[in-house]
């Protein structure tokens, strides 16, 4: 049997905010009694919502997972509202309001404190007296935390821009 470092059981196996930028790992399996030999590892991401700016590396020492920028696509805002000359749009993002916005009518954030993603490791072993290959599967649960600042400081931004 493998033992997994970190412990998958410890759940979340990592907790940030969103607009952290951090590194975890590397997540290995060692085999107890020796019978197997780890020959490299896989990850991947188990859910159907995607998750922008974490990156996975693979190697012979294992799994490690980072995001070297803001997770902050991971709580989209649900709705901006905003008008142009009477008209009103809607756009999900400050990036994407348009210049000629007159006025900024309503901001819907998303409604999430955390999401978590699911990362599967595989270990891929060979049993050292056949040879035959086993793969392992552990799931580790990453636990991301919303920060409302950066929309909250683009909503002032974006009213001010508007007003002045």
């Amino acid at each position: 049997m493998l033992s997994w470092t970190p412990d998958p059981a410890i759940v979340p196996w990592h907790d940030v905010q969103a607009d952290e930028t951090w590194t975890e790992g590397p997540i290995t399996a060692v085999d107890d009694e020796a019978l197997l030999t780890v020959v490299g590892y896989g990850c991947e991401v188990v859910k159907t919502e995607p998750l922008e700016g974490l990156e996975i590396r693979v190697d012979d020492g294992g799994v490690t997972v980072s995001a070297p920028a803001a997770l902050a696509g991971a709580f989209p805002a649900i709705d901006i509202e905003y008008q142009v000359k009477g008209t009103t749009g809607h756009c999900l993002t400050f990036a994407d309001l348009p210049d000629e916005a007159d006025e900024v009518i309503r901001f819907v954030p998303n409604p999430a404190n955390t999401k978590d993603w699911t990362l599967r490791v595989t270990a891929h072993c060979a049993d050292a007296l056949t040879g035959i290959a086993q793969d392992f599967t552990a799931d580790f649960i990453l636990r991301v935390w919303a920060n409302f600042d950066p929309d909250r400081d683009a909503l002032r931004e974006a009213v001010h821009a508007r007003r002045c």
